[in-house]
């Protein structure tokens, strides 16, 4: 296989061409980029990677903008839960195993806009975590308790920091209780990374608060350093900040990567070399994905822009990583908020082909989320996009 066609902008590799719909100096080399890309397109990549979108329908006054995956009602079936800021309500929809859901339960909340799941009173079944957004007053974090048949009580609640924007679970301080991480823009004057120990009741004690500063937003739990410990990465503004774990629940100062600049929405991390390290995808909505990869020890290299330069393609605004092809190596989806969305094939070298298109244009419609599983049971993960403007939820079943 051919190479990747590559150039260096800003300290930045720029992978498949230069094109983000902005008219820049990065819109010169294109065309032959572009050509490039063509001579590396894997044997095995298809537009057929998935079905035909089958669409669930939320509500007319539903604004889906978050998606996850979880088994809400212990059927061993994977089921979804969706939150909706505008209308002030979660939807879940559980799971057949064969791909089809079933018709959404609801339950309000005053302004879902993220939402994590983990078991945090230890009762068996999976719980919701919910950030409601606060705009420029407070934001809240509140949990409510799964019941295991798909429906969910309310829990207490936890103040938050002006703007809070994301949440990520793992048990951060060894102590076998699941806590929570959650940031918050603070209009730009404090911003911070917020960390709530769990106590495996139900319920967190006062959280450490550790600044941050740019414009931290999507964050991911991962053991990035080796060391056993979960450690944090923010998607903050054009960059991604990194806090190390040093063993006990706390966290070293940030180290910041460059990740392009503009706006990063989001951020995923995952083992793209099958090496054991956790590398990072970062969702660039101003240039395209990009990859950082780990050098083992928690610090990481420049970035790699996969640029999605097919047609009624524009920067995403969410990715995922799996094994879609079941070839062994990750692969990245990556949803727009109102474009097609599309992937890309990875190697197992941390390198990926050019952005391919999903079958289904979706109609132009976008969202701001994806997830990935195995809907239907048959071993391949499948997508789930929120068409956000519609009230629906996409769901896309893989084909190998």
């Amino acid at each position: 296989m051919l190479p990747l066609a590559r150039q260096t902008y800003r300290g930045v590799t720029l992978a498949r061409g230069a094109a983000t719909g902005r008219p820049n100096m990065r819109n010169v080399n294109l065309l032959l980029l572009s050509l490039a890309a063509f001579f590396v397109v894997p044997p095995h990549a298809s537009a057929g990677q998935f079905k035909p979108a089958v669409y669930y329908n939320l509500g007319s006054r539903q604004r889906p903008y978050q998606v996850i995956t979880a088994d809400f009602n212990n059927d061993g079936n994977l089921d979804l839960a969706v939150a909706d800021w505008l209308s002030g309500t979660v939807s879940i929809l559980l799971g057949n195993g064969d791909g089809t859901f079933q018709q959404p339960l609801k339950f309000s909340n005053p302004g879902p806009e993220q939402i994590a799941v983990g078991d945090f009173d230890e009762d068996g079944n999976n719980d919701l975590a919910v950030l409601e957004f606060g705009g420029t007053g407070h934001s809240v974090l509140a949990l409510y308790f799964g019941e295991g048949n798909g429906k969910f009580r309310k829990g207490p609640t936890y103040i938050l920091g002006i703007q809070g924007s994301y949440l990520a679970v793992a048990d951060f301080n060894g102590d076998g209780h699941l806590d929570v991480a959650e940031t918050n823009g603070g209009e730009g004057k404090n911003p911070n990374v917020m960390v709530f120990f769990g106590t495996g009741k139900g319920t967190f004690g006062k959280p450490t608060t550790y600044k941050v500063p740019g414009l931290p937003g999507s964050i991911a739990a991962g053991d990035l350093n080796g060391d056993h410990h979960p450690d944090i990465a923010i998607a903050n503004g054009g960059f991604v900040s990194i806090l190390l774990n040093t063993g006990n629940g706390h966290f070293s100062n940030q180290i910041r990567y460059f990740a392009g600049g503009g706006e990063t929405p989001d951020i995923v991390i995952a083992d793209l070399r099958n090496d054991g390290g956790q590398d990072l995808v970062v969702a660039n909505a101003a240039d395209g994905m990009v990859v950082l990869l780990n050098k083992g020890n928690g610090t990481f290299g420049k970035p790699t822009i996969y640029v999605a330069t097919c047609h009624n393609c524009q920067a995403p605004e969410a990715c995922v990583a799996a094994d879609f092809n079941l070839d062994g190596n990750l692969d990245v989806a990556c949803a727009t908020n109102s474009e097609d969305s599309y992937f890309f094939y990875g190697d197992g070298t941390g390198k990926f082909g050019p952005a391919i298109p999903i079958n289904d244009t979706i109609n132009f419609n976008g969202g701001y989320s994806i997830a990935a599983g195995d809907f239907n049971n048959d071993g391949a993960p499948d997508l789930a996009i929120p068409i956000e403007l519609k009230g629906k939820v996409a769901i896309l079943l893989n084909t190998q």
